[in-house]
This record gives structure tokens, C-alpha cells and sequence, in this order.
């Protein structure tokens, strides 16, 4: 059942809720409201409510964390790789090993990538945007 559009009064009261550090969950339980709609107002205000999430942040770490052990698999992975170079004399053989260092290059590189465009960039930039705003 919809309350219907939120008036210029109640969109003051959200945002006065929103800027005391209340959750969306909590001011749309507040007001009646779809977190959606809560969601909706600060960003028609331009309140970033990404930047305080807690959750967000710990979302970040950990992604942040299992990108650094993939990269340790994808280079366990290459290091195997390269023993496996010596002993390969079928060209069969020598075709699927190369084929497989190229996906484990890329990957890699994926991983490590400051290109903002690329997960493994994005992760790191949110990550020093997020050490930025904690301060020395």
C-alpha cells in the first residue's frame, strides 16, 4: 500500500533522520516508507549514503582480501606452470600449457590492474578513497 509522494515537509524530516546517522532501514521504518523511497530522497538532496556504510566498507576489505589470494593462486598456478615448461616436449602439450599461462597472465593482470575499468582497480581505488577519508 503506497502513502503516496513523500511531501516537502516529510522529505525535511528524512533528511534531518538521515543526517543524525540513522540507516535507511531505520528512517524508512520511521516514516513508513520503502527504503527505496528513503534512498530516492537523500539522493535527490545529494547525500551520498554509500560513503557511511559500514557494511559497504567491510563489503570492500573482504573483496579486497580474496583478491589478494587469487593472485597468490593465479602465481602458484604460473610457478607450476613453469616446471611443467622443462619436461614438455609434446606439441600438444606445449599448446594447452601456453594457452594456459596466457589465462593466468591476463588474470593476473586483471587483478592487478589500476585501470579503473577493471575489478581488481576499482577494488583498489575504493580502498584508498575509504583510507583517504579515515585520515593520518
Amino acid at each position: 500500500m503506497s502513502k503516496g509522494p513523500v511531501t516537502p515537509d516529510e522529505e525535511k524530516e528524512i533528511l534531518n533522520s538521515l543526517a543524525t546517522g540513522k540507516s535507511t532501514r531505520q528512517v524508512a521504518e520511521e516514516f513508513k516508507r520503502a527504503q527505496s523511497t528513503i534512498s530516492d530522497v537523500a539522493r535527490r538532496n545529494g547525500l551520498d549514503l554509500a560513503d557511511r556504510s559500514e557494511i559497504k566498507k567491510a563489503v570492500i576489505a573482504r573483496t579486497n582480501y580474496a583478491s589478494s589470494q587469487r593472485i597468490e593462486l593465479i602465481s602458484e598456478a604460473l610457478n607450476k606452470g613453469r616446471e611443467l615448461l622443462k619436461t614438455c616436449d609434446n606439441p600438444r602439450d606445449y599448446q594447452y600449457l601456453m594457452i594456459g599461462f596466457a589465462i593466468g597472465i591476463d588474470k593476473r593482470r586483471l587483478e592487478e590492474s589500476t585501470d579503473p575499468s577493471a575489478r581488481g582497480g576499482e577494488i583498489r581505488l575504493l580502498f584508498g578513497k575509504m583510507g583517504e577519508e579515515a585520515g593520518p
